[in-house]
């Protein structure tokens, strides 16, 4: 089946096994996902609330027979899956705590039809009882009071008074057992069997049977509505089975214990399998495979035992006498020759062999897909989304470690003991091609242990020569942070010029930039090189984006603005910002003033807001310093989305003063405190002409003799301290001036005329001292 998967799409896998009576469909639901599952006949739908959903079900047939499952069917994404039986049978479901959705396709009885709902299994009957399931209708209450007594007593024990029920408790067993409560966390189901053997005598049920007909059927149906709610939950979480045994070519519902001790004495009413929710989450649900030692998803530790499918022997005594017997008479292939020497093959690490022998055999052979995708893994492929290893890292065993390997990192839930164990069984040839990868995904993940236990294992192989060593360790090296180890590291792998050149190549100019080194002259040509090889495959783009960082941190800032207009048209506007950050990083830091401006001063006023948001600060810095206040404040303005910032506000309220626009900065300063906030609005106030205030702000920065230019500006003399600087003299001598144009009074016109020579040259001299002793401020000239 193919399916038309959207870009956003959520592929669920469905994996597939075969047991003794039924097969098993096992997928991983998306957290918090509500879904349902009906049957009508040899069809079966299931619904999940995920609109973005789509089920994957090629892998499904290639471990059980189109026998009860035949075909699969899903519209669209969103839609449900459509599931075609090939007999009539029973579908059984339930959900494991780690959100893993069980389906088993059980073998039915013909005739014999089910229907299910949201997991909910058909409860059956008992054999001759054709009122079980509590068809309390007038007409059947007159024609069986043993039945009516039956739902009775399953539907409430407590005593009824004014025709009103309280919620039943049901007796599913007649000794007497401790009350075990389902916590919520652990399942939905809230319901609590009580087995407390004084109420197990029901003695309330005569109570009911004293009711009128209408009334007694009443309660009981609305009792059977809260019953089969709490089973249906029950069965959901696969808390409750129905098991049936054929007795005289018969289906008799009968009672399997939790932990399947079955020799005791069976109740009438014991047809149901309960299980608690503890014993659930420890594995005792009775389940028919028990012995199963592996998680139900994970794909078997035998089917992927690479290390086990060859010996000591040279190659050729291995794969000849497998090859003579891949064909058999009238040139058939022989099946089991045949995957064997692709086995063989990929026991030596022959990827590509393996391949060509596996495309020799019929489609859906067994296990061809996992042995494929072994093969691409081994030379180095990528593997699609839905690999065969999906979603197996936490299991146990060696899918652990191939489903690491297809997916190209190590996630959170990753069993890092089965991995290792796993590499550590591989033959040298193996260990060696295989764990560098596996060290450099550990030291990627902050992996410290597992990584050099990785590097151990393969310096234990005795190989010398090891390919990707270099990488490895130098992806080590950064993890532990030795930086100079991780730089040679990737100097010798680049030196070696191994396929893996180019790709060391950027992380050292890559490290280079982060640690600000100096870079070898040549690199950038190098770099070049590697790009016009690679212009068109997976590291074109890449290398393009390395090639302009390293011209940068070469100085080659206009070579480097060209490659960079070459990435723009070759790889669009996103690996332009990606580009841009480093370049203008280094043009910020590095470049003489000249060349600084020649692009910042066009920068910013045609950046983008991505492009600008991770240098604005720094280049708006250097630009206010510069004295391109508008340049600047249009650089800032870029960042109007980003979250408010302390340093951009001062910026921009000091871009602002550099545009001679006081009343703005003083608006960019509103709620800001410190010591730079209050010398700029201090300067702001000044140019207001409100120089009280601007000395008020500069006292409190302790600029005192700044503030008592302020107050002597003001006029307001008293706020200066007298002798304190140089404005604080110049006060005393202005207060001394006051007094000295003052004319004298009662006096001889002779004496006052002499009093006003006298002043007058009085006052001329502590003018010109007051000249002498005050600087000329450039900023008072006007």
């Amino acid at each position: 089946m193919m399916v038309a998967i959207p870009a956003q799409a959520e592929t669920i896998v469905a994996r597939s096994g075969e047991h003794d009576g039924f097969s098993r469909l096992v997928m991983r639901l998306p957290d918090k996902t509500n879904w349902s599952l009906t049957q009508s006949g040899t069809t079966a739908t299931l619904k999940i609330d995920r609109p973005e959903a789509v089920f994957d079900t090629a892998q499904v047939f290639n471990f059980i027979p189109r026998t009860r499952l035949q075909s699969f069917q899903q519209n669209g994404a969103g839609a449900p899956l459509r599931i075609q039986l090939g007999c009539e049978c029973e579908l059984k479901s339930y959900v494991q705590k780690d959100g893993y959705l069980v389906i088993d396709v059980r073998d039915g009885k013909p005739g014999q039809t089910y229907s299910s709902s949201s997991g909910v299994l058909p409860l059956g009957s008992l054999a001759g009882a054709s009122g079980y399931r509590f068809d309390l209708t007038p007409g059947r209450i007159e024609q069986s009071r043993t039945e009516l007594n039956l739902a009775a007593a399953l539907a409430s024990r407590a005593a009824i008074v004014g025709h009103s029920l309280r919620e039943p408790q049901v007796q599913v067993a007649p000794e007497p057992q401790p009350v075990v409560t389902l916590p919520d966390p652990v399942t939905p189901l809230q319901t609590q069997v009580a087995l407390d053997q004084e109420e197990a005598t029901l003695p309330d049920v005569n109570l009911l049977l004293d009711l009128d007909e209408t009334a007694r059927a009443a309660a009981v149906n609305a009792s059977e509505h809260r019953l089969l709610q709490q089973i249906g939950r029950a069965t959901n979480q696969g808390l409750l089975d129905l098991v049936m045994t054929e007795v005289s070519d018969e289906q008799v519902p009968t009672m399997v214990a939790p932990l399947g001790i079955q020799d005791r004495p069976l109740n009438p009413l014991d047809h149901l399998s309960v299980t608690t929710a503890v014993d659930r989450d420890m594995g005792l649900m009775p389940l028919h495979d028990q012995g199963a030692d592996e998680k139900l998803h994970c794909t078997r530790t035998k089917d992927l035992a690479v290390y086990n499918w060859g010996n000591e022997l040279p190659f050729a005594d291995q794969i000849g006498p497998l090859r003579s017997e891949l064909f058999k008479e009238f040139d058939e292939i022989d099946l089991g020759a045949a995957i064997s020497l692709a086995k063989t093959y990929l026991y030596f690490g022959f990827g590509a062999e393996a391949r060509i022998v596996l495309a020799m055999l019929p489609p859906g052979a067994a296990n061809t897909e996992v042995l494929t995708a072994l093969a691409v893994l081994q030379d180095g492929g990528s593997l699609p989304i839905t690999h065969p290893f999906a979603g197996q890292q936490g299991c146990d065993g060696d899918v652990a470690f191939w489903a690491a390997i297809a997916d190209g990192a190590i996630k959170s839930n990753a069993n890092a003991e089965a991995i290792q164990q796993t590499l550590a069984r591989m033959p040298v040839h193996l260990r060696v091609h295989l764990g560098p990868k596996i060290s450099t995904m550990f030291s990627e993940k902050g992996d410290e242990h597992m990584a050099a236990s990785a590097l151990r294992s393969i310096d234990r192989s005795g190989v010398e020569e090891v390919p990707d060593i270099n990488l490895a360790q130098a992806a080590f090296a950064d993890l532990t942070g030795d930086t100079e180890t991780m730089a040679d590291e990737l100097k010798e792998e680049v030196a070696e010029r191994t396929e893996n050149a180019p790709r060391a190549l950027m992380d050292l100019i890559t490290l280079s930039f982060e640690e600000r080194k100096a870079l070898s002259p040549d690199l950038p040509d190098l770099i070049a090189s590697y790009e016009l090889e690679s212009r068109d495959g997976e590291l074109g783009a890449e290398l393009r984006l390395t090639e302009v960082m390293a011209l940068a941190l070469t100085g080659q800032f206009q070579t480097a603005f060209e490659a960079l207009e070459n990435l723009s048209e070759q790889d669009g506007p996103i690996a332009r910002v990606t580009a841009m950050e480093p370049l203008m990083t280094l043009l910020t830091e590095r470049a003489d003033d000249v060349t600084f401006l020649k692009y910042a001063l066009i920068f910013a006023e045609q950046a983008t807001p991505k492009e600008a948001t991770p240098v604005a600060e720094m280049m708006t810095r250097r630009l206010l310093d510069l004295g391109f206040s508008e340049q600047a404040q249009s650089l800032l303005v870029k960042l109007a989305l980003e979250p408010a910032d302390e340093t951009r506000r001062l910026m921009m309220a000091e871009a602002a003063l550099g545009m001679d626009l006081p009343h703005r900065a003083l608006v960019e300063l509103m709620g800001l405190d410190g010591a730079e906030a209050n010398k700029l609005r201090a300067e702001a106030l000044w140019r207001n002409g409100e120089f009280d205030r601007a000395g008020e702000y500069l006292m409190v920065e302790q600029e005192t003799d700044a503030a008592a230019r302020g107050f002597w500006h003001s006029e307001n003399l008293d706020a200066i301290e007298p002798g304190e600087g140089q404005f604080g003299q110049v006060a005393e001598v202005t207060a001394q001036l006051d007094v000295q144009v003052q004319e004298p009074d009662e006096m001889t016109p002779l004496a006052h005329a002499r009093a006003l020579v006298e002043s007058s040259v009085g006052t001329r001299d502590s003018i010109e001292a007051l000249l002498r002793g005050v600087a000329r401020d450039p900023e008072s000239s006007n």
